[in-house]
């Protein structure tokens, strides 16, 4: 599991995630981490997706 510290560090950050036994990749502005540790994801059509943070295996800021 990827550390709460440096996910909040991205916060407004544009991002792509990549999750555990998952091959595609999430891509968006990170928005926030609710309390039920969720990041909330947001894409360029304005859609927030939700992701556990238990099963973000890699983020990786967007350039």
């Amino acid at each position: 599991m990827i550390p709460k510290k440096i996910v909040n560090e991205l916060i407004d950050v544009d991002v792509y995630i990549y999750i555990k036994n998952i091959s595609e990749k999430f891509s968006g502005t990170l928005i926030r981490i609710t309390e039920d540790d969720l990041v909330v994801l947001k894409d360029k059509y304005n859609n927030n997706t939700y992701i556990p943070l238990s099963e973000i295996d890699v983020i990786t800021e967007r350039r």
